[in-house]
């Protein structure tokens, strides 16, 4: 008696659920884990059979196994009332033999963090290879084209050597981009996040700066504008990468048929948010391909001449700090993106 109290104690206090059923599969006993995890009084669960909470394709597996005398185990998901789904390694052997019950112990472990982790590292390891596909072809492409221009260059009149340079120089231009796309999605994937004062000022007019050459050649005009006097505190290398890909798409899908074109920027921080908005009266992304923009090397446009990953590493980057970003646009009238990314004024990123 002594040593039953003693394992009934152990079980009770064990955050695995334990499950003893009859040779019917009903429900005898169960541990009160089940209470904190699933919000269920054991009790509520006598005499239930244990096929009720195992998904019926899995019904005629379960059977032959139960219907075995060696021990097994499966991996199963139940849905909790806020549909979450948990994920349980079970591990079922029958009774022993001197038991006044016959029957069979479920054990069910939670394996969800490990579910979850396990998961990620797929999705890693398939957008690893996609990339590394995929940037193998890009490099090619402005590599080639530069050391065909090279061969040209060196056999025309130097009238002509100018305009080949030029076109170097685009294709060298394009190289660089696709390094520095790799190095964001890198640097994002791989880099803690930093806690930063951030100052918006001195980024906005980084990013305006490098964008000038170009702007001004397309006629566009690019103004900013921030609001509220509260510290903004985040990761300043994310925070710079968002702005920079977002702006430089405004920039690039600009409408050569508008006579102004414009990209407003709008931002706004106070202690518990930055928002930043950006407008402009470009292109406009079409209404069934803007579920997909975040995609990976998703391009709604066959005037894109990018890789498809600066919008992806946007939406990454974002949910690494624990913002939000929606999109609305229209063809012919423009697109506004409207980022929200926490202030970490009063509190530091917990590490990863």
């Amino acid at each position: 008696m002594k040593n039953e109290g003693m394992f009934k104690e152990l079980v009770e206090n064990s955050d695995d659920i334990i499950i003893v059923t009859d040779e019917a599969h009903t429900i005898r006993y169960i541990s009160s884990s089940v209470r904190s995890l699933f919000g269920l009084e054991p009790v509520s669960l006598l005499k239930r059979n244990i096929f009720d909470y195992i998904p019926p394709e899995r019904h005629e597996q379960w059977q032959h196994n139960m219907e075995g005398h060696t021990p097994f185990r499966a991996e199963e998901a139940f849905q909790l009332r806020h549909g979450q789904t948990v994920y349980f390694d079970v591990h079922v052997s029958r009774l022993l033999n001197n038991y006044p019950v016959q029957g069979r112990v479920l054990k069910l472990h939670n394996v969800t963090d490990k579910k979850h982790r396990e998961d990620e590292l797929v999705k890693s390891n398939q957008q690893l290879d996609q990339i590394i596909f995929k940037t193998t072809h890009d490099l090619k492409a402005p590599l080639m084209s530069a050391m065909g221009l090279v061969s040209l260059a060196e056999k025309a009149p130097p009238a002509e050597q100018v305009r080949y340079l030029g076109l170097i120089r685009k294709s060298l231009l394009s190289l660089d981009s696709l390094i520095e796309e790799m190095n964001d999605f890198f640097r994002n994937d791989k880099m803690a996040v930093q806690h930063d004062k951030i100052d918006m000022v001195k980024i906005l007019r980084d990013e305006t700066e490098n964008l000038k050459n170009l702007s001004d050649e397309k006629g566009i005009v690019i103004a900013s504008e921030i609001h509220g006097n509260a510290d903004f505190y985040s990761d300043s290398v994310r925070v710079k990468t968002i702005l920079a890909n977002i702006l430089s798409n405004a920039v690039k899908y600009y409408d050569p048929q508008k006579k102004q074109p414009f990209v407003n920027i709008s931002i706004t921080i106070n202690e518990d948010i930055c928002v930043i908005k950006m407008a402009d009266n470009g292109i406009g992304i079409q209404a069934e391909h803007q579920p997909r923009i975040f995609d990976l090397f998703f391009r709604a446009t066959d005037r894109s001449q990018g890789t498809g990953l600066g919008l992806f590493i946007v939406k990454d980057t974002i949910e690494k700090l624990k913002g939000s970003i929606d999109v609305d646009s229209e063809i012919g009238r423009g697109t506004t993106f409207t980022i929200g990314i926490p202030n970490q004024l009063y509190q530091s990123f917990e590490t990863e």
